[in-house]
């Protein structure tokens, strides 16, 4: 991923695009050929392209745990592996949107299909005939 001199290299005319810039690229590290981002943690994020980024999305959604968890929390489970990218959470939705597992159980409505019936608290001790007091003292 070496910089090549091209006009992508060379800083903007716009003082505040400049001030930005450099306050962003405090976070970067460009160490053996790598880049990584400095997370607020503290932890080193390696930097990953496209076809890593679809692997990694793919390897914590479905792979051996097969969590198929939202997009939320996929975005923070690849985090906790170590990698970022720039569209990251705009990815994560869009791979948990194209999920066949996670549509199949999205949505599902956990209500009865008729109406539920209350039962007396007391009912079973009835059926089974049992005095749990027993015989009460004469007063």
């Amino acid at each position: 991923m070496a910089l090549g001199e091209n006009e992508s290299t060379k800083l903007p005319k716009d003082p505040r695009q400049i001030t930005d810039i450099k306050r962003r690229a405090a976070r970067f590290i460009f160490y053996k050929g790598t880049l990584f981002l400095r997370s607020f943690e503290g932890l080193f994020l390696r930097y990953l392209d496209k076809e890593e980024a679809h692997q990694a999305m793919e390897e914590a959604h479905s792979s051996s745990c097969r969590a198929h968890q939202s997009s939320p929390k996929l975005h923070f489970r690849i985090k906790r592996m170590g990698y970022y990218w720039l569209t990251m959470v705009k990815d994560c939705m869009k791979h948990a949107k194209i999920c066949q597992m996670c549509q199949f159980h999205a949505n599902y409505i956990h209500q009865p299909s008729q109406p539920l019936h209350p039962t007396v608290a007391s009912w079973p001790f009835d059926a089974w005939g049992l005095d749990v007091v027993g015989p009460l003292p004469k007063s």
